[in-house]
């Protein structure tokens, strides 16, 4: 299996990777029987790893995307979905948006503490969960934190770490990418975590940190249900910057009938984020959970594809 993360064969007419179909299919096969014993990483030795008792496992009658989502809005209304990432170091931040209105789409690093009661407070306070899966970036000095996945990991290292990051906490419908932009330009690893993430039928969401991203495509090609960030809301910590990412997000939204913003949990973000919600009744938007958009986005693509 290493061989298939280091030929650069010819371009598929399939899945426009530079994966052949036969290597494609081949590592979707390796995950189809991924054995789920995670043994210790060898830079977190000091931790031990444990998949969750109530992982969501391949036999449910449901893909994990679908059977987790929380409620959808049947409105014809523009639909924007607001993910929250880098959750769970700062345990404040879990309280303070399980009082918020939603639906909102919560993104937990998977090395925090205390992620079961975390992600349950979530879950009853009516909002969505995904796992903010740690990524190599192409910056030196930006460390993605424990488990992230590398390049230069060995094919079982890199298997162990995807799996323990997939066990810390249960009832999510998919991942996005933590940091991530130098991982998320490499087809082979990106297929490699499609080809997991479609043997439990989770969603994934691609932060789009790097342009150079083969993420969604990775995920088309491996038939992993997706969608993507259009806007950032909090590059600058200002009041002003956030309430115009806001109107830009909803800009979008109205052209094209959805869009996705993703922000961080800083106290000018949660401000803004909770003055916006006030407004989204008389402006005829609709708050809905990154699930419904995945949907909205698998169904045009079938359109599109008949």
């Amino acid at each position: 299996m290493t061989a298939l993360l280091e030929q650069n064969t010819a371009v598929s007419s399939v899945n426009d990777l530079g994966i052949s179909q036969a290597e494609l299919t081949a590592i979707v096969e390796e995950y189809a029987g991924t054995n789920t014993d995670v043994k210790t990483p060898e830079l977190v030795e000091s931790k031990t790893l444990q998949l969750s008792e109530n992982y969501p496992s391949s036999t449910a009658n449901r893909a994990a995307w679908t059977h987790h989502a929380v409620n959808w809005s049947e409105t014809d209304k523009p639909k924007i979905a607001i993910i929250i990432d880098d959750l769970g170091l700062d345990e404040e931040a879990t309280y303070t948006f399980a009082k918020m209105t939603g639906p909102l789409t919560l993104a937990y690093l998977p090395y925090a503490e205390h992620l079961e009661a975390q992600t349950k407070l979530i879950r009853e306070a009516g909002h969505e969960l995904m796992v903010h899966l740690p990524m190599q970036s192409q910056r030196e000095t930006a460390d993605p934190g424990d488990n992230a996945l590398l390049a230069d990991l060995t094919f079982d290292e890199f298997s162990k770490r995807l799996e323990w990051n997939l066990s810390r906490f249960d009832n999510y419908v998919g991942i996005n990418n933590h940091m991530g932009s130098s991982l998320t330009e490499n087809p082979g690893l990106m297929v490699r975590v499609m080809a997991r993430l479609k043997r439990d039928g989770h969603l994934f969401v691609d932060s789009l940190t790097t342009p150079d991203s083969v993420g969604v495509r990775a995920a088309n090609a491996v038939n992993v249900p997706y969608a993507k960030r259009d806007v950032f809301l909090d590059n600058e910590r200002n009041p002003d910057y956030i309430r115009g990412q806001i109107a830009t997000l909803e800009r979008i939204a109205r052209k094209r009938g959805y869009a996705v913003g993703i922000g961080h949990p800083y106290p000018e973000t949660i401000t803004e984020l909770k003055r916006w919600q006030e407004t989204l009744e008389g402006k005829e938007l609709q708050l809905v959970p990154i699930s419904q958009i995945v949907n909205i986005t698998n169904e045009r693509r079938k359109i599109v594809t008949k």
